[in-house]
């Protein structure tokens, strides 16, 4: 399945309205103003996920997994470079984003709630779009190789599956986080998607 210019365009687009929703809610939240850049996307046969990923991410990974049904059905994945993602949940709970560390049972439920909110922001545009409720499974964080998670993406055999990968930056005071959504989905949720942004912005 081929996107053309206007059909990412618009899912591009899709997806800026959703982080841009995080960030107000993860601003209210923490009290702190949060900024996300213009997302960036690939979409590509699931077969063929490892090497765009591989050019973005490496080493330990924190990940929030979240599967989502209804409308459109697939698996979601938020991934940002461990390091990074010790330095954010210290930084949002304390203010401060000096020592970093490890991501400690404290820190993970921050990374959680901010997964929970980033991914169900994105996720709830596809509901949205297509006027159909979209559910979504509780999240869960993970600490793993890039290997780790490509393994770990549901897929369905009697489809073809896809990749939507999805980049942006979370900035907050001094501190800039890459981060980046991969979103497995079946052909069928993918043109349901594609035929919804055609009707709505064509």
């Amino acid at each position: 399945m081929n996107m053309d210019a206007f059909e990412l365009d618009s899912l591009s687009e899709l997806f800026n309205v959703g982080l841009h929703r995080a960030a107000a809610s993860l601003s209210e939240i923490t009290g702190q103003r949060i900024m996300v850049d213009m997302p960036k996307l690939v979409v590509c046969p699931i077969s063929e996920i490892e090497k765009p990923l591989a050019n973005l991410v490496g080493g330990e990974i924190a990940t929030v997994h979240q599967i989502f049904g209804g409308a459109v059905v697939g698996d979601a994945v938020l991934l940002i470079e461990h390091d990074k993602a010790a330095l954010l949940a210290k930084l949002m709970t304390s203010g401060e984003a000096a020592g970093g560390g490890r991501l400690d049972q404290s820190a993970r439920e921050v990374l959680a709630e901010i997964g929970n909110i980033v991914l169900g922001a994105c996720l709830s545009g596809f509901g949205d779009m297509l006027e159909l409720p979209v559910s979504f499974s509780v999240p869960r964080i993970h600490i793993e190789s890039l290997k780790s998670i490509l393994g770990s993406l549901r897929t369905d055999a009697t489809e073809p599956q896809y990749a939507v990968i999805v980049a942006t930056q979370f900035r907050l005071s001094e501190l800039a986080v890459d981060g980046y959504m991969v979103i497995a989905i079946p052909a069928t949720s993918l043109s349901r998607i594609t035929h919804a942004l055609a009707e709505r912005f064509g």
